[in-house]
């Protein structure tokens, strides 16, 4: 009897998972993006001798399954099945792939041209129990779209700062991203697509412990119980207007369910590099170059300050075959071997540079530690929770380029009577981003910098050792900017049993988040690539020369041209971005309290009645203010007392409340499953 009843509600759960997916699959453009992206994929595949495969993929009733994700295993080839079931792709001869839906128990299966793929249901995975939007629920129960992350698999263990990055590819319909690339920058995530609303908003609701956070980042992953993903209306509203774009449930440990101490340390040394290194145009770009000059009838081509002719060409050329992969970041710019002043005056760059050997640190460190304290005593359950992480970024010739982030956690309940049970509960997290503050008015930042750098455009230093104006020169002498944020929450709560299916829970919780950023600037010096060459005179002024190797020769010596040098000079006016001091500090507080009751009424063997009532009370003030001056008198150590230009400052308060009320109602029989949510939120 309770096997047909498991069919039943698995039959239920595959019905409103097909309407849903069919929703989705109608409505929705990210299949056309997913579509999109297999596409490009099989462009790839198609050199390594790709064959058409059609895959059907049906239930055991053969009823065919929509949005089913069928991946050639070990590649991100793939895509999901159609309206009728059906996927059309190309892969490699003889892979294998991988079919899977929520439900449904993964298969894998060798590719041939036509397949028909039956999933069996996985009663285990319906059996789950899933946090959602102020309590829990049996997958099969579920009438939203609602994902449920394995935090053992997904967390424990793995060598990431947040997460975040943790979360990235293992939920579909939830993208993670990392623009920057930075440490410590905050990962964008989008659920469900990428559109916001008018004011270009679209981020989900991030929820620790049913309290809004700021930032996903600042938890630590060891501390984390469950993840839930709530991606529709049906799932989310119950949270009001700020879950428009989902939420992302993070429930943390509470304590021990057996009556002993438990104490885990967990270390983590590891090192990161270059996913796929982007190699950069070099001579075949100078090639390239030269004949869009030639069809278009011009006689150079370049930009800034160095330039290609035909007869440059040749030379570098020449360069190419005789110091191609010889010469590296160890090794001087040096005139005559690789550049040269040509008759028009012109700087004619012949050597080439990859920039990645210039900016990017490989195998940068990461370590991490982690102590976790939680046990039971009679009643009573605890958890301590103590962090540690430093992460080192890749940026080659920064000063200092890092992340560290120190995080603690203690969680408390104790059971007064079998009708009153109260609980507290602490989370501090403190963070602490360092990085070049090499911003200036014309170069942006030193990857944008370098999106525009010539392949011949010159790095690294002069045969005098100075540097030469560049990505890597601002970098190098830029100073540490920080940005430090702490967060501090104290919770309290209790919940009342009236009888064993019926209860009250009621959670206060007060946080506080204060943040400080410093940008000290400075004034850039070097050998100014930007400018056109002049000549290079000995302690008389009398004009040196040098051979083709850049040795310096007689003038009357064979192939003796005069030489030049790059004028070094401070280029950065006074004043001017980034000679400046820059300071802003902020602080928030946020209140926020929830009550809810809960009744859970096990009519009979095949039906289940269940409802929730409850409300919720948020206030935020947030105030910042900032100031900067300009024109330091000292650039190694920027201070605001040492600056003698402009003062600005401003700043900015604002303060927000919010009162909800909502309801959760819940039916089940033995043939159906009947869901309502209520909210109502009011500002």
């Amino acid at each position: 009897m309770n096997e047909d009843r498991k069919k039943r509600g698995i039959k239920n759960h595959k019905i409103l998972m097909t309407v849903a997916i069919c929703a989705l699959f109608l409505g929705s453009s990210n299949t056309f993006a997913a579509r999109s992206t297999s596409h490009e994929n099989h462009g790839v595949t198609e050199q390594m001798q790709s064959v058409a495969v059609n895959v059907l993929v049906v239930d055991a009733q053969g009823e065919p399954i929509i949005g089913a994700n069928v991946v050639e295993k070990g590649t991100t080839n793939g895509g999901i099945t159609d309206i009728n079931g059906k996927i059309r792709m190309n892969v490699t001869a003889g892979a294998l792939l991988q079919i899977s839906f929520v439900g449904y128990t993964t298969q894998e299966i060798k590719a041939t041209p036509n397949l028909r793929v039956v999933l069996k249901d996985d009663t285990e995975l319906l059996d789950e129990v899933v946090v959602v939007g102020y309590g829990s629920q049996k997958k099969e129960n579920l009438t939203g779209a609602v994902a449920s992350v394995n935090v053992n698999q997904t967390l424990e263990g793995r060598p990431i700062a947040d997460i975040g990055r943790g979360l990235q590819g293992t939920t579909p319909g939830l993208s993670i991203q990392v623009p920057s690339g930075e440490v410590g920058s905050d990962p964008i995530i989008k659920i469900r697509g990428q559109i916001g609303s008018i004011e270009g908003e679209a981020t989900p609701l991030i929820l620790l412990d049913n309290v809004e956070i700021p930032s996903i980042q600042m938890v630590n992953p060891d501390d984390i119980e469950s993840i839930s993903v709530l991606k529709d209306a049906a799932s989310a509203s119950i949270y009001g207007a700020k879950a428009a774009f989902g939420v992302v449930l993070i429930t943390t440990k509470k304590g021990a369910k057996s009556d002993r101490v438990n104490v885990s340390y967990q270390g983590n040394l590891s090192f990161q590099n270059m996913a796929k290194e982007m190699k950069m145009g070099q001579f075949n770009a100078l090639e390239y170059s030269v004949e869009a000059m030639k069809r278009s009838g011009k006689t150079a081509t370049g930009g800034i300050s160095f330039f290609m002719t035909e007869s440059g060409l040749e030379r570098a050329r020449e360069w190419q075959n005789k110091y191609g992969g010889k010469l590296g970041p160890d090794d001087p710019y040096v005139y005559g071997r690789d550049w040269y002043v040509d008759a028009n005056g012109r700087n004619i760059g012949l050597r080439t540079f990859d920039p990645y050997d210039y900016m990017i640190r490989e195998w940068a460190p990461t370590h991490s530690h982690n102590v976790s304290i939680n046990g039971k005593s009679g009643k009573t359950t605890y958890n301590i929770g103590l962090g540690y992480l430093h992460q080192n970024g890749m940026m080659k010739p920064a000063k200092k380029d890092d992340f560290t982030r120190y995080n603690a956690s203690v969680r408390l309940s104790t059971e007064i009577n079998k009708y009153l049970t109260i609980r507290a509960g602490s989370i501090f997290s403190s963070r602490d981003k360092r990085y070049p503050y090499s911003t200036s008015s014309t170069t942006a930042d030193p990857w944008l910098y370098l999106y525009r750098w010539g392949p011949n455009m010159p790095l690294g230093v002069n045969e005098d050792g100075n540097d030469l104006r560049s990505p890597w020169s601002e970098t190098k002498q830029a100073n540490t900017a920080s940005q430090v944020d702490n967060y501090l929450n104290i919770s309290l709560g209790t919940t009342v049993n009236v009888t064993k299916d019926w209860k009250f829970d009621f959670d206060y919780t007060y946080a506080n988040e204060t943040g400080v950023i410093k940008k000290p600037g400075t004034r850039y010096s070097a050998a100014n690539a930007w400018s056109a060459g002049v000549p290079r005179t000995d302690a008389n002024g009398n004009q040196i020369y040098v051979n083709n190797l850049g040795q310096q020769v007689d003038a009357a010596a064979e192939g003796a041209m005069p030489a030049y040098k790059l004028p070094y000079e401070e280029y950065t006016p006074h004043g001017s971005n980034p000679d400046h001091i820059y300071r802003k500090s902020s602080g928030a507080r946020r209140h926020t309290f929830n009550a809810t009751t809960d009744y859970n009424w096990q009519i009979n063997d095949d039906n289940n009645f269940k409802f929730l009532l409850g409300m919720n009370l948020v206030t935020y003030d947030y105030e910042d203010n900032w100031s900067q001056i300009t024109d330091l008198t000292d650039i190694t150590n920027p201070q605001f007392d040492l600056a003698v230009g402009t003062q600005t400052a401003s700043g900015n308060q604002k303060w927000e409340g919010q009162m909800g009320y909502f309801g959760r109602i819940n039916l089940k029989s033995a043939t159906k499953l009947f869901s309502v949510l209520l909210a109502s939120k009011r500002p």
